[in-house]
């Protein structure tokens, strides 16, 4: 399909510059004549790929599924764990083998995997970083093209890719009255949040997701022995994963089921 008359140059705003904007930069770069196309990745972090998933500096933090399950090339699923192998993390990270052989590094090394990928092409200019914050976007005057406002400059483009992440959880209602106490943690992804817990103090965690995990795997690798408790609203916890890895399946090309028959029930 033909964008622009041949004359022109696509310009490309991609707001967000953790993996999802990333790898659309990255992909996008790669398309056969590159003169015709400029891509600026809006983001405020330094460095492009990490974003918040994947810029955690604490090394318990760890990807959630195997290295083998993760690529920014969608044909090529063993493009991760080929860089890894070659990267030299594994041999400074034993944790990472898990008991069936899969590999789970930490989350800040698939982020500098990204960023390796992507470098090249910030160093020949056709991605551009625009470090700042993405405020608003507006539709030009003529209908043909946007302006992405953001907090170092403004950035035209001609299509506008939103790759930002979700924002940050908010206190529950309940909990509000606790914003200001002592001991209580509303952003625990912050540097060092976990720092000032005692060894033995006793935990409550609201939340028994991923990050509730995250939270644990960090005060054990800190020393913590105290009791940890955590909040479930249907009484769940996150599962772990098998020792057998069984092979991805899915149906996406078919349209999903909107009802349910129930058959008879055998007791």
């Amino acid at each position: 399909m033909n964008l622009l008359p041949a004359s022109s140059r696509l310009r490309v705003a991609i707001i967000g510059g953790g993996f999802s904007g990333a790898a659309v930069a990255w992909h996008l770069a790669q398309m056969p004549r590159p003169e015709r196309i400029s891509i600026s990745v809006i983001e405020p972090r330094p460095v492009l790929g990490g974003g918040l998933a994947y810029s955690s500096e604490e090394p318990s933090h760890r990807v959630n599924v195997p290295a083998i399950r993760m690529s920014m090339a969608p044909d090529d699923p063993q493009h991760f764990a080929r860089w890894l192998t070659g990267s030299g993390e594994l041999e400074h990270d034993p944790d990472a083998i898990w008991k069936n052989g899969d590999a789970f590094p930490r989350r800040r090394v698939f982020g500098r995997y990204v960023a390796e990928h992507l470098a090249p092409y910030l160093g020949s200019g056709l991605v551009r970083h625009a470090e700042g914050l993405a405020i608003r976007v507006t539709r030009d005057a003529s209908g043909a093209g946007w302006t992405v406002h953001t907090s170092s400059g403004l950035v035209a483009a001609d299509i506008v890719v939103l790759a930002a992440t979700h924002p940050q959880p908010a206190i529950p209602a309940a909990l509000i009255h606790l914003t200001e106490a002592p001991g209580f943690i509303a952003d625990p992804y912050a540097p060092a949040a976990l720092a000032g817990i005692g060894p033995e103090a006793s935990v409550l965690i609201v939340g028994s997701g991923l990050t509730s995990a995250d939270m644990v795997a960090e005060l054990d690798r800190r020393g913590h022995r105290g009791r940890i408790l955590a909040l479930s609203r249907r009484g769940l916890r996150s599962r772990g994963h098998p020792d057998v890895r069984g092979e991805p399946f899915g149906d996406f090309a078919s349209a999903p089921a909107t009802t349910v028959e129930f058959g008879d029930h055998v007791g």
